[in-house]
Parts: structure tokens; sequence; C-alpha cells
């Protein structure tokens, strides 16, 4: 079929194409003005911004601003008029940069990543340029379909959906040679064509498409915490940064990457509570050895995404203090470190300053055990002094609230006035954006679950309240040292193969905490992503389906997924082919897999005539 035979057979939509023509240059001649969406003609701009169903542009649905969005955008308009300004103004040239600064810009006052509405927004400025297929993943299946179907159509994705969008209208109006005000329902009546002809690609219902993914994000968002289960190779990993990407506002799992509010870690058989939430550690002070409590990687992670809760809706004064000691600590910290060892900091006569390690000011370097000023406690003497708690002098600090300092006051008083020189609090206000935070545990039932979470057990089903910690760390930024919070904004999601019944199961406490969704095999023939051995699986999937699964097992949970079968388009080279690629995972990877099954009694009988060993030993590929 040839792309001007496609469009024959479709019948434009004309009231939409007349509610666009009629609307769209109103809303280019608006925004041209750069003026306040309070002097917008206001039918007008309620088409423009406030619809969410039934627009002109775009109809949608789910995924537009909710009303306090909405409100957000509309206070900052100041900062997003003279972008709308300088799009409107440039109807013949793409502005590729302007069309993501108004992406980040919208980004910073809404909680979920609204793509399709920010695009939206933008593609209702630029008809000449932008077509008005506004979801990002429709936008990426209608462009393969047309790849796939049409035989004089050829367009490569780049994955940015404003370079992306211009790249497909500008090739209808191309083949069609007529002005977009004709042509602004046919990219939207072309997808629906291919979705009645049933040619829709299992690309788009195997992969993350938008509503797949929204449904489990509003999972997520209710429980707070989801387990990802199915048998290997089922894609769980990739499925659980796919949800990291959309909470955090990402645009692909690349940006996961040393992000402060993402982190992934492996349990395995010997991982412990002391490991992954809070333990003790050994740190050496001279000659002598010192046994500090610390936070682990739960820990840690989850006073990170406190602080941001606490500093997102906490605005009294002792908020605001509290940042501000943060921050100019952290400068005070550095300046020290970075005149060391030229320039020691003197505290009393010849006692200096002479190094900086992770949690304290170690002083007195010719002593047989030099002494330390911890960083915490510093922190608790300037609070108290800027709250008017005590005055800063050499007389002795109070013992029962500062017993480090009680006994070294001179070398504390000596640092203080050090940094209130340098240093005052002016009554800073330190307002901080609401953040998500998500933590990913692999292969989460490969250790002893209770046991590494302990006490958090009860935090996870109760938000935001405090639970006893057996480890009291002086570094926690919540008055009683030896409590754990969780905090609404951090999410956790798990992963867990449910073929491996060599670790330990969940129990019932753990699983009514979480959400488990099923991640299970597909058949991915037509994703252009990939090459997929479709031959291979099929055969595979066979074995799962007659009667060879073991009344003990469920098929669901053993059956080989699909990752086995996939030769991804960048690992192809002239050294190596995808047969090549396919005959290393079948023969090394997937046979021994199987037979491994048959050894535990996971696989048993006869399967095609032959026992069910000798079946999957003839699945190898000869080269």
């Amino acid at each position: 079929m040839t792309f001007t035979e496609l469009i024959d057979k479709i019948e434009v939509w004309e009231p939409w194409q007349g509610k666009y023509n009629r609307f769209v240059p109103q809303f280019v001649a608006e925004a041209s003005t750069g003026k306040n969406w309070k002097d917008w003609d206001q039918d007008i701009f309620n088409e423009f911004f406030m619809r969410s169903v039934g627009q002109c542009v775009s109809s949608l649905k789910r995924g537009y601003f909710t009303n306090e969005e909405k409100d957000l955008i509309k206070q900052n308009w100041h900062l997003l008029s003279p972008l709308l300004q300088n799009i409107a103004l440039s109807q013949q040239e793409p502005l590729f940069e302007d069309y993501h600064k108004i992406k980040n810009l919208i980004r910073t006052y809404t909680t979920n990543n609204n793509k399709a509405a920010t695009n939206r927004l933008i593609a209702a400025l630029q008809p000449e340029l932008l077509c008005t297929v506004v979801n990002e993943d429709k936008l990426r299946s209608l462009i393969y379909l047309l790849n796939k179907n049409v035989e004089d159509f050829e367009m490569e994705l780049t994955y940015d959906w404003f370079q992306d969008s211009y790249n497909l209208l500008h090739i209808f109006k191309e083949k069609l040679h007529k002005s977009v005000y004709e042509i602004v329902t046919l990219p939207w009546q072309v997808y629906d064509y291919f979705q009645e002809q049933n040619t829709l690609s299992s690309t788009e219902q195997n992969d993350m498409s938008e509503n797949k993914l929204d449904q489990q994000i509003q999972i997520l968002k209710y429980k707070k915490q989801i387990i990802l289960q199915g048998p290997p190779g089922t894609g769980k990993t990739r499925m659980a940064k796919e949800l990291a990407v959309q909470l955090l506002g990402l645009n692909n799992a690349k940006e996961l990457k040393d992000n402060p509010q993402f982190k992934l870690i492996q349990l395995h058989p010997s991982y412990a509570y002391e490991d992954f939430v809070r333990g003790i550690v050994a740190e050496s002070k001279g000659e002598r050895i010192e046994y500090k409590n610390v936070n682990k990687t739960l820990g840690l992670f989850t006073e990170e995404a406190l602080r941001n809760y606490k500093a997102s809706t906490d605005i009294s004064s002792e908020s605001n203090i509290e940042i501000w000691i943060d921050t100019k600590f952290e400068e005070f910290k550095t300046n020290i470190e970075a005149k060391l060892p030229e320039e020691e900091v003197v505290l009393s006569g010849d006692i200096k300053i002479y190094d900086v390690t992770n949690s304290y000011f170690k002083y007195g370097k010719s002593w047989q055990t030099p002494g330390y000023l911890k960083f915490s406690e510093f922190k608790k003497l300037v609070k108290a002094i800027i709250l008017d708690e005590f005055e800063l002098s050499n007389k002795q600090l109070d013992k029962d609230k500062f017993i480090h300092a009680h006994y070294r006051y001179t070398y504390y008083n000596a640092l203080l006035r050090i940094f209130f020189d340098e240093y005052q609090y002016q009554g800073e206000s330190y307002p901080e954006k609401l953040q998500n935070y998500v933590l990913v545990i692999d292969e989460i039932n490969r250790a002893n679950l209770s046991s590494v979470l302990g006490e958090l057990i009860y935090a996870l089903e109760y938000r935001g309240e405090a639970v006893n910690s057996m480890y009291e760390v002086e570094d926690s930024i919540l008055s009683d040292k030896n409590h754990l919070i969780l905090p609404p904004n951090l999410y956790i999601i798990g992963t867990m193969n449910t073929a491996d019944r060599s670790v330990g199961h969940i129990d019932y406490a753990i699983r009514r905490r979480f959400a488990f969704i099923d991640v299970l095999p597909e058949p991915l023939e037509d994703d252009e992503h990939i090459h997929f051995n479709n031959e291979g699986f099929e055969k595979v999937s066979d074995l799962f389906k007659n009667g060879n699964v073991s009344g003990e097992f469920e098929a669901k949970d053993v059956q080989l997924g699909h990752s086995y079968f996939i030769a991804k388009n960048e690992d192809i080279r002239a050294d190596q082919t995808k047969e090549e690629i396919f005959t290393m995972k079948m023969n090394y990877e997937v046979v021994p897999i199987l037979l491994e099954y048959v050894k535990d009694g996971v696989l048993i009988g006869n399967h095609g005539g032959k026992n069910i060993k000798e079946y999957i030993n003839d699945l190898k590929i000869n080269n």
C-alpha cells in the first residue's frame, strides 16, 4: 500500500478540522502578544489551556494537568508567556530549545510528568510544524506502523517527541501538497485506521505504554511499595526502572545514573538488617578503634527523602534554620578542607584542626590520641545559638544537651566563633519542591526479608509514623535518634523471580504490605527495536502448555521469559549476526535452565513424542 492509497481510504473528520481551524489561529495570535493569561480572551484561553476533554488539538481524558497544577502554572504564567510568545512568532522554524524549556518549566509545577499535556500546549501554537498526536507512545507506534505497512514511507525515530512530530508532519505536508489546516486530522486518523484493521503491533501492547504505565503508577502511589513478580527473563528490572523514570519525571532510564533520588540494590541470602537499614561500623581514631551506629542503604535514602518531605511541607522558622545550617555548614567545612594542610584552623594556642573526615574535624595532631569535633554536635550548637537557647561564651556547655561538647567546650566554642564570624542567620526562607524518591530492590526474595526489614515492616504500612530502631544514630535528622520514618514520597519497587525456589519465601505479614504485579513472558516479534527469535520462543513456550509442568508448580511462575530470545539491534555487528546470538542464547542459556528444570522436577513427562530431556536437548541449534 502506498501513502496516497492509505490516505484515500480515510474520510476527514470535518467537525474536528473545523474546530481546529477556528481556534488554533486565535491561540497563535493571543500567545504572540506575550501577555498574561488574564488578558487573553477567556474563551480562547479556556480552549487553549483549561479544557482537557474535547479540546480542538487533542482530547486528553487522562494525563492532563490537575486543577491544582493548572493554578500553579497560571500563577507562574509570567515565566511561561515569553517562551510561548517566541514559538507563536516562529511559524516556519521549529524552536526545539524553547520547546524543552517550556517542558522543564511546566514540570516544576506538576506532580506527574504529564508529557502529552505539555506537548499539546506547544503543538497548539505550532500548527505548521508539529502534529496533533501528542501522546508520545502513540506517535512512535504510528511511525512504526507507517514504516511497516506503507511502501513509500520511511522515517527514522529519534525518540524525541518534538523532533519526531516535526519530521512526521513534514512528510505528510510534502506527500499531500496541502495546507496543514486541510490535513490536521490525518495523522490521528491514520493511527485510528490501523487500529480498526487490527494491525497495531504488539510493540505497543507489550511495551511500557502510557496507559499500562499509568496503571502501575496508580497502584504504586496507592500502596507505596510493589513487587514485580514473574519467571526469569521477563524484564522485571527494566520495568522497575521505567516506573522510576516516570515517578521522577525523567526522559529515559539513562538519567537514573547518579540521580540522588534513585537507588537500586540487589539482595542476597547473607543480607541482614545491619547491611540494609542501620548497623555498627568501626572507625579508626588514632591508635584506637571506635564503634559507631550508622545509617545504611535504606536508612540513608529514607533520611534524604524525609528531609525533602519535611522541607517541602514544614514552613516553620525552625525548618528554615535547619536548612540554612546544613547549607552553610557544608560551605564552612569545604572551605576548611580546601585550606588544609597548608593552613590549619587554630582552636587554641598550638591546637589546630588538621584533618576533615566524613563526620568530624580532627585536632591535636601531636597528641597521643588526637581529638575530634563531631559535625552533628556542632550543628546542634549552631541551632541552639540561633534559637537563643544559650549565648556563645567560654563557659562549659550543658552536659545533658551536649555531652560530647561539654568535655571539649574550649574547642567547640572556638570553632563556633569562627563560624559565626563568617555566617549570620537573617531569617532566610527556603521553600523546597516535594520530590519523589525511588528505591528498587532487585531479587527481593533472595534474602530473609523479615530479618532484613526488622521494625520497618510496621513503617511500610504506616508512612510518616516513627518506629523505634534497635540502633541510635547520632547523625539522624530526627530529634529522637533511634527513630526511623518512611515518608510518603519514598516509593519501593521490588522484583521477584517466581521460579527461584532455593530462597526464602515472603511471609504474609510482608505480603499484605506490598502490591504484587505479574510480569509474564510475551512474544515480541513485531518490536522494531530488537530481533526476536519467535521460533525458539514458541518451541520453549509449548513445553509449559501441554501438561509437562509438575503439579507442584504453575506454568506462569517458571516459563522462560522473552529476553532469552532477543538480539538487540546494537549488539548486531559485522562479526556477530542475530542468528549467532540466537544460537548462543539457546545453547548456553535456555537449554541449561530447562535441563535444570527437569532435574528439579519442574518439567516432567514426554513432549513431541520424545522424552522431555531428549526434546530439550534437540532444541540446541547446530552451527
